[in-house]
């Protein structure tokens, strides 16, 4: 099996889009109904922000997207695994571990301090995969403020 991976650039929206729907087939993120055209653009001109793809035959089969973070307390940025998928079909094959080893080696060549990322206690298969590939877990609650309507008042 012969899997490319590689970051995408500007110029590589078709790739993102199948990522997308990659996504919202697998993790079951829902449709990007609103979501036009030229905001995907934005995303990949961010610095900030990474996506990298694994492509077999020329069809995207698995990737991730990734947020770089600036810190306070420290000069070198963190990195903020934020969704990284593969198709049912190539799961378990290897392919998930390569975009995660590539981007941890991007972004140590750029000086990055650390990659995080968080699972769902119930996700199993993730949590499995992040401890297989050597992250160390960490306790936390996480907490979310809707920011829309009533729900954001305290």
């Amino acid at each position: 099996m012969n899997v490319e991976v590689r970051k995408l650039t500007q110029e590589d929206a078709e790739p993102f889009l199948d990522l997308i729907h990659l996504f919202r087939d697998v993790l079951e993120t829902g449709p990007e109904a609103g979501v036009r055209p030229e905001h995907r653009q934005r995303l990949l001109e961010r610095a900030d922000f990474m996506v990298f793809v694994a492509r077999l035959d020329h069809q995207v089969v698995g990737g991730l997207t990734a947020y770089v973070l600036m810190q306070i307390h420290s000069e070198k940025p963190v990195v903020y695994l934020y969704d990284i998928a593969v198709h049912p079909t190539w799961q378990g094959q290897g392919i998930g571990t390569e975009l995660l080893r590539q981007l941890m080696q991007y972004c140590g060549r750029l000086g990055m301090e650390e990659l995080f990322v968080q699972a769902d206690q119930e996700d199993t298969q993730a949590i499995d995969f992040y401890r297989t590939t050597g992250g160390a877990a960490r306790q936390v609650i996480h907490f979310t403020y809707p920011l829309n309507g009533s729900h954001g008042q305290f």
